[in-house]
């Protein structure tokens, strides 16, 4: 009797231990993947040990900084980079330079912007000081060299925003005493401002607007171009999409951008009312009839409808010459029928035209 509990005990106890090691070298080999897909939380991970240790060294002190600034930046820019084509820059690298013998300085290299900085003393500064460094001179870099200082603030001001809103309050906070407040004292620049908010409202600041002022700035970047057609463009371009921000629900809009370089369109696909009674028939037939010289359409509808809107275009894309180019789901608020805000769930579909000419370098 002594001896089968002796072996029961021994069983259990292997058994623990084996587990144990199971359970602990998975958790390891998953953590290590996830970390190896997403760098910019082995940064933020980074940051965190850091500030947990540096009252042991000042250089650990440094480590948290620089870390903290790289995580949060190469976040902002891969959730950019997914809903936007053509982004430069994969992600940032901060370098510390000495106060006193050396200029603050930004460039890209293979890829990578690198930020130097003179490290201040208080984290909120650096990450503001990081950040508005970051949308300057990396943000829509080709078209920035073209378009309007307005329109070019405006714009800066709101990406910085929309990257540090989900910060601490003081750090929202430091950035609009740092560089907004003042700017904001400019008409056009507040104009723009709050017209880049209601765009951003229903879901297109950055699938639609800064992507075609990707596409606008890879078109006229080393070519003759006339600036003030271009300033006169992405006023236009940015209150076509005010517009369409501000429609009703079911309201009939001119859904057509037809400029000299921002060609586009924007389709809502997957009305319940339409799709029972004609199915995907008018849908195609509308996708059929768009322009010739339009260069990439916006396909939105409800989330719901997702497989809907990716099969109206499968059963056409062959005969209106389009492919597909990024699709996602996302939160947003429109208008109803009164003109009340509501929540919706959204999708959209970006399609672009096989014949459309490559004006950057792969």
């Amino acid at each position: 009797m002594r001896k089968i509990f002796n072996k029961i005990d021994f069983n259990f106890y292997f058994d623990f231990n084996f587990s144990l090691w199971t359970i602990s070298t998975l958790t390891f080999v998953g953590l290590f993947i996830y970390y190896l897909r997403n760098p910019e939380k082995f940064e933020k991970l980074v940051a965190i040990l850091s500030k947990f240790f540096k009252f042991v060294s000042k250089k650990l002190d440094r480590t948290y900084v620089k870390y903290d600034l790289q995580g949060k930046i190469n976040d902002y820019l891969k959730k950019v980079s997914k809903r936007v084509k053509h982004i430069d820059i994969k992600k940032i690298k901060v370098e510390w330079i000495e106060v006193s013998a050396q200029t603050e300085s930004q460039y890209i290299q293979d890829g990578e912007m690198i930020i130097r900085l003179k490290k201040g003393e208080h984290q909120n500064e650096n990450i503001v000081k990081a950040s508005m460094a970051f949308i300057s001179h990396a943000f829509l870099k080709k078209a920035k060299s073209y378009i309007a200082n307005y329109q070019r603030e405006s714009m800066d001001l709101f990406a910085c925003y929309d990257l540090l809103k989900e910060e601490k309050s003081e750090i929202l906070d430091q950035f609009v005493q740092d560089f907004m407040k003042d700017k904001m004292d400019n008409k056009k620049i507040a104009d723009f401002f709050e017209k880049y908010s209601n765009i951003d409202d229903v879901g297109i600041f950055y699938p639609v607007l800064v992507q075609e002022l990707t596409f606008l700035g890879e078109k006229v970047f080393a070519h003759k171009r006339d600036r003030q057609l271009i300033y006169k463009e992405v006023y236009d371009v940015v209150n076509f999409l005010q517009r369409y921000a501000n429609r009703k629900l079911k309201e009939d809009i001119v859904n057509d951008f037809s400029g000299t370089y921002c060609k586009f369109g924007i389709r809502i696909i997957g009305r319940s009312i339409v799709i029972n009674r004609d199915g995907q028939r008018v849908y195609a037939n509308h996708l059929k009839k768009i322009a010739s010289d339009n260069e990439t359409l916006y396909l939105i509808g409800s989330k719901e409808h997702k497989k809907f809107i990716n099969s109206v275009f499968e059963n056409c894309k062959e005969e209106i010459g389009f492919s597909k180019l990024t699709d996602e789901t996302y939160k947003a608020v429109i208008k109803n029928s009164e003109g009340e805000d509501m929540n919706v769930e959204s999708y959209m579909l970006t399609i672009r035209s096989n014949s459309i000419k490559v004006y950057h370098k792969k």
